[in-house]
């Protein structure tokens, strides 16, 4: 390995320094706190794409409107309705001309940002992208849901052919039930 020079080090840690400064300006990603984690109360969550100058996932003690969601990501002119208020892991994909689409945030990304999946809305692609659930298993469970209806807490999965109490406590912390209740 070779040796590097004082000036060599302090430059690249320079350069190590800037390209990081420019990845957490650019992508404003969104990590959840320990504190946050382990009290198990999850933040709302909407990921903004496209033609914003700020794209990224922000988080929210509350439910944010659109309008909120638009102008702290630097969404382009017209703004969107000011009443829209957004549940939790939206996603907004925002074209040139400032129309924009709502729809739900990937599976890949939630489990990236340390957020659970709620497996009465999950597709079977999602489900999918939790360790050790394939496409067979992925549709018992929404085999399961669609004959029986939604789960009520995460035990319930137990009942799913192929999910033991093994399996069930190493997708319990990448999983959820969401309150039926709207």
């Amino acid at each position: 390995m070779p040796a590097f020079s004082r000036a060599q080090l302090g430059i690249l840690l320079l350069v190590a320094a800037l390209l990081l400064s420019l990845y957490a300006w650019r992508g404003h990603t969104f990590w959840l706190s320990a504190a946050s984690r382990t009290t198990g109360v999850q933040p709302v969550v909407v990921e903004i794409t496209g033609e914003v100058a700020h794209p990224g996932v922000y988080s929210f003690a509350a439910p944010p409107t659109l309008l909120a969601v638009w102008r702290q990501a630097g969404g382009p002119e017209p703004l969107p309705s000011p009443d829209q208020t957004l549940p939790s892991e939206t996603r907004i994909q925002v074209s040139a001309d400032g129309t924009y689409c709502l729809g739900h945030m990937s599976a890949e990304r939630l489990l990236t940002l340390g957020l659970a999946l709620d497996v009465n809305t999950a597709t079977a692609r999602d489900l999918e992208t939790l360790p050790g659930v394939g496409p067979v298993l992925a549709q018992r469970i929404i085999a399961y849901r669609q004959s029986r209806g939604p789960f009520h807490k995460i035990d319930d999965l137990l009942s799913v052919h192929g999910i033991g109490k093994k399996k069930l406590a190493h997708l319990a912390p990448l999983i959820r039930v969401a309150s039926q209740e709207k």
